[in-house]
């Protein structure tokens, strides 16, 4: 029979590779930028490599580590088809970020980090985008947090990412000159907290470009709006 743990490994996996397909489908990430990863369970985490493209990978690539900090030795993957196993990839160099995004939200079961075009463009312009204004943004997003620039993979944007989570309503933080993290209870939740941040940066340009800023006319909140969210607020993971 089959072993639990290896059948959990190998769907996180597939959705990984999955996720990393729609991000390059959309224009989120480019070359090897970007990272994504899912909870195992209390103690392990399956993870993007290093250095790979995220939407050419194959779930062979996909690194397993341990969940707490220093626990780094990956295990050895082994590709489809039976054949010998082959020591796996490097992880991430944002591991520790992902580290403390699961510290910092224990309901989380997916982080995916990406580095789209107009989220670039509003934190280069010094923008901070509100989910407020845009209804749908708010009922997805909840608030956006954001990060000051620091050496990207650091204990320092660690820090900093899981203090800005440890607001429960935040669904996702925008890391200055270093793109946007999500998190979610799934990896297609994470993913989708990145587009819409992406869309929420991108009306956010348009409209100051336009000589408008968007805080001065909030939205109203739409009835219902927050039923149509992925998580309730109050327990965003």
């Amino acid at each position: 029979m089959d072993d639990p743990a290896d059948l959990r490994a190998a769907e996180a996996a597939a959705a990984i590779v999955a996720a990393g397909r729609r991000l390059g489908a959309h224009r989120l990430v480019a070359g090897c930028d970007g990272n994504l990863s899912i909870r195992l369970g209390p103690a392990t985490l399956a993870i993007t490599p290093a250095g790979r493209r995220k939407d050419e990978l194959d779930p062979a690539d996909v690194v397993t580590v341990g969940l707490l900090a220093g626990a780094r030795a990956p295990v050895t993957a082994a590709p489809a088809g039976g054949h010998a196993p082959r020591p796996a990839s490097r992880p991430s160099s944002d591991l520790a970020v992902h580290r403390a995004a699961y510290a910092a939200r224990p309901g989380a079961g997916a982080v995916a980090h990406a580095h789209p075009p107009a989220v670039l463009g509003c934190l280069l312009a010094g923008l901070v985008p509100d989910a407020a204004v845009l209804p749908e943004a708010q009922a997805v997003l909840g608030r956006v947090a954001h990060v000051p620039a620091l050496p990207f993979g650091s204990a320092a944007v660690a820090a900093a990412v899981a203090a800005a989570l440890g607001d429960p309503e935040v669904g996702a933080v925008l890391l200055d000159r270093h793109g946007a993290l999500a998190v979610g209870r799934t990896l297609d939740e994470a993913v989708d907290r990145l587009e819409v941040v992406e869309l929420l940066c991108a009306t956010w340009l348009a409209a100051h470009a336009a000589g408008r800023d968007p805080r001065r006319r909030p939205c109203a909140r739409v009835p219902g709006a927050a039923s149509r969210s992925p998580t309730p607020s109050r327990r965003r993971p």
